[in-house]
């Protein structure tokens, strides 16, 4: 019987696969669903980019197109079609401009720069950074300030720090709180944490202590949430009973979509191998939960279960299993094109896996368009599509391999062709060794993952035997981590690459869909045709090396990168040599700028290496950066002040360059100079040897203060120094006039003297700064520049400065 069960089985989810090779790769791109989705999709990226259309003038545009349309249709006009696509165009900007402004008189955005009391139910809570932190998600119904009472609805993130137990599902509490909108990105490239929340309907935060909460009751509501959130408890329960830590982490990520146990150093080892996708719940999960239901509900008696309900209950439960892991974009997209095709079957529907693919992209994006923009939706659509698209091309040149190697390696090769610039997008990184890595590692994870739906299930009913597969399965998860080691550790298993400009992205799609497609083809082409494709396909090669190449600039770049409250400045010469002034730094927080910050800026800028690295003074603001880059990145040279300072951090600076070889150590004294070309050279202006203006560890006044000469155009930096440095530089007669000045202590009333400002005669001024408790920059300051220079930039409120120049004259960018 069970034989003829796993038969059935299999018949099934044969018939789910579908015979791709029986498809023409490219034909179901000119279905009408196809042009639908794509228009819906520039409607998307049209209102985000632009956002200056109204809701209501464009709600009253779609209704006019519909009326036309219908007219056309009735009419028979041909412009039916186009009248309809233009439509799915406004539509798509209207949607997003809901989901981008939440609407509603009584939606707690209302509030935002607000203080007063929260009153709200939490519906999600984890904890963050090492339990540093623990991170709720509330469902608010009422904001209590200035003695009114107000009706709410809408989200609301908080971060509570102190000790506490960790906040419950359902848990209704009351926060002193001030409301705010999320934090925008400092720099060019970095992750947009204010477009995050609002992927998840969230627009306000805010970070509070333990203190200012009270839990003052709990929702007895039982509703089809709370129904999968107790099932998701006691499934995690069953998890830290039966597996340990830091197995458990892996278990709950690949079961649960719960992935902040994970430790810090199994992501990276599973990214530099490739295979970061196994974390996510993806279309491998939902393929075995699917195949298990199939198989359970194949036991039943025919009589007793009918097609329809039996279908009925599967998408029930593999919709449920999605809501339960929050509607993460993979599993939401898996369990959509499941549905979609056990639908068809049931109503003896013709169905073919691309239109299952554009519907569930469709229906997932009119339900939160913004997931356009979120890495897990882009990588699992846009892989799916190239499994689907290239691996039987591929499997079909590869026939001279055994089916056991050839099916799997067109598989891998073809994720990997339509991931590797996603990769370099999000991640800066490109795993070379993925291929190889996914032929190994995905068949063995899941194994790894139907033993983990096994012992989970056992745990209900007989617990020794549960944990006795655990184990086994904690040995597999030993296997999976060696292997994952070996991989990684290999010489040529990732390389850092510049995050890619969006056109250069389109346009590598491009080119592999027309090669492949035209590959597939090429044998009914006549001679001439075949000529005409290949030139046009080399061509396009070419453009896609040629442009990057092209684009790459023999300017002079300067970024003035925002670190916050503290300073941090690349230079990237024409000769592609990099230099980095000072490394920020958080001191009394627990956000690492180094790791957060700088060395992200740096692989987005495709930088590897450091050719010369400056610390103008040992304060933690501008040192504390430099120590992720030292560990991260090679580091040829390193230049110091060289003042005796016994913190902890400066003396961890100082052993990382001792125990590399591979970096020189230099300590700065005016009069140095470095020339990095004939044309470009820095002078070392700052500190004079034995000089400390009566203070005997007198940092600021003793900070390396360097002048870049670039043929015509000079730059300034000036460290912290104060009015007692700058006044023994203007003693000096050193030779200060500057194009651009990097303001000295973030704006600091001490510094930029009147008559400083007068020598250096400033075209340009950079203050880094972030917010801070000493009032920089001062108004004063603020003021003599306004006065006595025509531009002035602050990083606080432009974000990155960029300052790009030829020599002869300079162009400047910011973010905002």
């Amino acid at each position: 019987m069970y034989q003829e069960l796993g038969k059935r089985s299999s018949r099934v989810l044969r018939s789910l696969s579908l015979s791709i090779n029986q498809i023409h790769p490219l034909s179901y791109m000119q279905r009408p669903l196809f042009s639908v989705l794509l228009c819906y999709l520039a409607g998307i990226i049209f209102q985000n980019s632009l956002r200056f259309l109204d809701h209501q003038f464009l709600f009253y545009l779609c209704l006019m197109i519909f009326v036309f349309s219908l007219l056309s249709y009735i009419k028979g006009w041909n412009s039916t079609g186009i009248l309809l696509l233009l439509f799915f165009i406004l539509i798509g900007m209207l949607n997003t401009f809901y989901h981008l402004h939440p609407h509603g008189p009584h939606h707690i955005v209302h509030f935002s720069g607000k203080q007063g009391l929260l009153f709200g139910t939490v519906y999600q809570s984890e904890m963050k950074q090492n339990n540093a932190y623990q991170e709720i998600q509330l469902n608010t119904y009422l904001f209590q300030s200035q003695n009114k009472q107000y009706q709410t609805s809408g989200g609301v993130l908080l971060k509570i720090y102190g000790d506490m137990p960790l906040f419950r599902f359902g848990d209704i509490i009351k926060a002193q709180v001030l409301l705010q909108e999320p934090g925008l990105p400092g720099n060019f490239g970095e992750f947009n944490f204010r477009n995050y929340l609002a992927r998840q309907n969230i627009f306000l935060t805010d970070s509070i202590e333990i203190e200012l909460t009270e839990i003052v009751g709990h929702s007895e509501r039982v509703t089809f949430f709370t129904f999968l959130r107790g099932v998701k408890d006691r499934i995690t329960q069953k998890i830290n009973q039966i597996y340990p830590s830091p197995d458990r982490g892996l278990i709950k990520a690949i079961i649960t979509g719960n992935r902040t146990e994970i430790p810090r150093e199994w992501n990276h080892l599973f990214q530099d191998a490739g295979v970061m996708h196994i974390l996510a719940i993806s279309g491998l999960h939902v393929g075995i939960i699917a195949m298990a239901l199939f198989f359970v509900l194949n036991l039943v008696p025919v009589k007793w279960m009918k097609k329809g309900f039996r279908t009925f209950i599967i998408i029930l439960i593999l919709s449920g299993y999605a809501a339960m892991t929050g509607f993460r974009p993979s599993v939401s997209r898996a369990a959509l094109m499941f549905a979609i095709v056990l639908l068809a079957r049931c109503f003896n529907r013709p169905y073919h896996l691309y239109n299952s693919l554009y519907l569930a992209a469709l229906l997932l994006l009119i339900w939160q368009p913004l997931y356009l923009f979120d890495a897990g939706f882009l990588l699992s659509f846009v892989v799916t599509f190239f499994i689907i698209f290239l691996a039987p091309i591929l499997e079909g040149k590869l026939t001279f391999l055994p089916c056991i190697l050839g099916k799997p390696l067109s598989i891998s090769l073809s994720a990997w062709l339509g991931m590797a610039p996603l990769s370099a997008y999000f991640f800066y990184k490109i795993s070379l060794i993925a291929i190889l890595s996914n032929i190994i590692i995905v068949p063995l994870i899941g194994v790894i993952l139907i033993l983990a739906i096994i012992s989970i299930f056992l745990s209900f009913l007989f617990l020794p035997l549960a944990e006795l597969l655990a184990f086994f399965n904690q040995n597999l998860i030993a296997l999976l981590l060696l292997i994952g080691q070996k991989l990684s550790s290999l010489p040529f298993a990732y390389h850092y690459i510049a995050q890619p400009e969006i056109y250069l992205i389109i346009l590598y799609y491009l080119v592999i869909l027309t090669f492949f497609y035209a590959l597939h083809r090429w044998s009914k082409y006549n001679l001439l045709e075949k000529k005409r494709r290949f030139w046009t396909i080399t061509a396009s090669v070419f453009l896609l090396l040629f442009i990057p190449v092209a684009s790459s600039s023999s300017l002079l770049a300067v970024h003035f990168i925002n670190v916050g409250q503290g300073d941090c400045i690349l230079i990237q010469t024409p000769q592609k040599k990099h230099i980095l002034i000072d490394g920020g730094g958080t001191p009394f927080n627990d956000f690492d700028v180094g790791e957060n910050t700088v060395v992200p800026y740096l692989r987005r800028e495709g930088i590897n290496r450091i050719d010369l690295m400056f610390l103008t003074h040992p304060d933690l603001d501008h040192l504390e950066g430099l120590l992720p880059v030292l560990q991260e990145m090679r580091v040829r040279m390193v230049i110091d002040s060289g003042l005796g300072y016994e913190h902890e951090t400066y003396l961890d600076f100082l052993s990382i360059i001792k125990e590399d070889r591979d970096i020189t150590y230099y300590q700065a004294r005016s009069g140095d100079i470095i020339r990095i070309s004939p044309d470009l050279e820095i002078l070392i202006l700052n500190p004079v040897i034995n000089s400390t203006y009566g203070y005997e560890n007198d940092f600021n006044n003793n900070s390396i203060v360097l002048k870049l000469r670039y043929k015509n155009t000079d730059f300034l930096f000036t460290g912290d120094i104060e009015e007692a440095a700058e006044i023994d530089l203007l003693s000096r007669n050193e030779s200060l006039e500057s194009d651009i000045l990097k303001v000295a202590h973030h704006g600091s009333g001490g510094s930029t003297s009147e008559l400083f400002l007068e020598k250096v005669q400033p075209k340009v001024a950079v203050i880094s700064v972030g917010s801070n408790y000493f009032g920089h920059p001062h108004p004063k300051v603020i003021k003599k520049l306004e006065k006595g220079c025509p531009k002035v930039f602050r990083t606080d409120l432009n974000g990155t400065v960029i300052i790009k120049s030829d020599g002869k004259q300079y162009y400047i960018s910011t973010l905002r």
